[in-house]
């Protein structure tokens, strides 16, 4: 599926909400808890495990254009693994790639998520990286979205960043990752997700 459609499948729900939620399911790749969030888990070089690539994680079998790995060593911040993401071909249909979690919100309505990680790029080749956070409701609509698009990362030097987001009373799941826009490589390390009564 071209990312076209992808925005024409996003048009069609706004036009016809009723018909869309008829037909919506939730993702497959939601789980109940966070999984791998310090890439302990997988050796350097494979891709880390617990978190999904896209978009061709919903576009098989078209080649790959962008390729999620783990490392190790001097490549991270802090952390003994991280993870990278980096292109591996020029495709200007497909100008980005995700990496990502979706979690189940059940159990974090009414709360406030902070969604914070250190993350750099390879500043040589001009890759823009942003944090992501989404969240869904039960009839598959976005109730948030904030994916820096004011203020993407740039820097080649390692920096925190952070997403703030409501998890509202009908939230179904939490989509949260790094994205990467364009030729080049970023990559994350030290990703801490905290909830908080709204308020505090």
């Amino acid at each position: 599926m071209k990312l076209g459609a992808l925005f024409g499948i996003a048009a069609f729900a706004g036009l016809a909400p009723s018909l869309y939620a008829q037909q919506c399911q939730p993702p497959r790749e939601m789980r109940a808890a966070v999984e791998n969030m310090n890439f302990a888990e997988g050796a350097p070089g494979a891709p880390p495990p617990g978190w999904y690539l896209g978009p061709e994680w919903f576009m098989p079998p078209h080649p790959p254009v962008y390729q999620a790995q783990t490392a190790a060593g001097a490549a991270c911040h802090g952390g003994n693994q991280c993870a990278t993401v980096h292109s591996i071909r020029d495709d200007r249909s497909i100008p980005l790639a995700f990496l990502l979690q979706v979690l189940d919100a059940a159990q974090y309505r009414g709360k406030r998520l902070t969604f914070r990680a250190a993350v750099r790029v390879d500043d040589t080749l001009g890759s823009v990286a942003r944090l992501l956070v989404r969240v869904h409701r039960n009839d598959c609509s976005t109730s948030f979205r904030d994916d820096m698009g004011n203020h993407p990362i740039t820097a080649g030097a390692w920096a925190t960043y952070e997403i703030q987001s409501p998890i509202d009373p009908d939230a179904r799941d939490i989509e949260f990752g790094m994205q990467l826009i364009g030729r080049g490589a970023a990559s994350i390390d030290k990703i801490s997700m905290d909830f908080a009564p709204i308020g505090r």
